[in-house]
């Protein structure tokens, strides 16, 4: 879009956008007003902190606190954000964030155990999810990755350095998520799942770019980077489909609600199982 050239122009010091920063600016000191000591901090996760948001990004966030919220500060922090959405802008659109206590943050707990995926109710968190104006419990952000982001990548809106208080994410702790995160999601896309649609096909192909980059150097990289690093290590049959996809997820209109190309999708489910045997096969050291 011709508007979202210019937006380029008016860069911020936290996100590439000044209008971005001043959000999270007047967001961070609005959870202050409400919550006082118990909040630690609001902090950004995804692109936003590994360096590769850009208008198609979602706005990834934590809110840290101090203790697991009581019901009347949840209440609140729900009615705040209900305030911020209801500015019905491009930058709070697509935020999406957890509410993350000191306590839980601090016991390294991972999606994935060894019987696969870990549904104890104890993982949960209060979440909103993208675009949504309803708080609710999901493990969602309650991961090593996301964890690893916060320490080693996070610069704060509001509050102390991430490396003071989020607990240090060793190189092969993540590894081992990342691999068990891939073959969770082997299955996950294909014609008439609920990922069949061209905003989620061209996010499968690039996340798993990503992820075989985060597994062989045991980091969290950006989409770019992961592409990079595909076009340079996978064979070069998957290339014209991984620069397909990037070109796609350069247009600003990509959406959920639009159909996936079915040449397409037909490529992303054999690359999904081409990506996801290279992870299997993937020897991760014993521990």
């Amino acid at each position: 879009m011709a508007g979202d050239a210019a937006l380029g122009d008016l860069r911020g010091t936290l996100t590439p956008f000044r209008a971005l920063d001043a959000v999270l600016i007047d967001y961070a000191h609005t959870l202050r007003e409400l919550l006082g000591d118990e909040l630690v901090g609001l902090y950004p996760t995804g692109s936003l902190a590994v360096g590769d948001f850009d208008l198609t990004s979602d706005v990834d966030l934590l809110v840290v606190l101090r203790a697991e919220p009581s019901a009347e500060r949840v209440e609140r922090i729900q009615a705040a954000h209900r305030t911020l959405l209801a500015r019905n802008t491009r930058w709070v659109r697509h935020l999406e964030y957890s509410v993350f206590p000191l306590p839980t943050l601090a016991e390294k707990s991972s999606p994935y155990g060894p019987e696969g995926h870990d549904d104890d109710p104890r993982r949960l968190l209060w979440y909103f999810p993208n675009g949504g104006s309803d708080v609710e419990r999901s493990d969602h952000d309650n991961s090593l990755v996301t964890r690893w982001t916060l320490r080693y990548r996070s610069r704060p809106v509001l509050g102390p350095d991430p490396a003071t208080f989020a607990p240090e994410v060793t190189a092969d702790e993540l590894r081992r998520e990342i691999r068990s995160s891939m073959l969770g999601w082997r299955d996950a896309f294909g014609p008439g799942s609920p990922f069949d649609n061209r905003f989620h096909q061209v996010f499968f192909v690039l996340n798993n770019c990503r992820a075989l980059q985060d597994l062989h150097e045991g980091r969290v990289t950006s989409k770019r980077d992961g592409v990079r690093w595909a076009l340079q290590h996978l064979d070069a049959e998957w290339h014209p489909l991984i620069e397909w996809c990037w070109r796609e997820r350069q247009d600003t209109e990509i959406s959920v609600l639009q159909p996936a190309d079915p040449v397409a999708v037909r490529e992303t489910v054999r690359f999904m199982a081409a990506t996801t045997r290279l992870a299997e096969e993937f020897v991760l050291p014993p521990g």
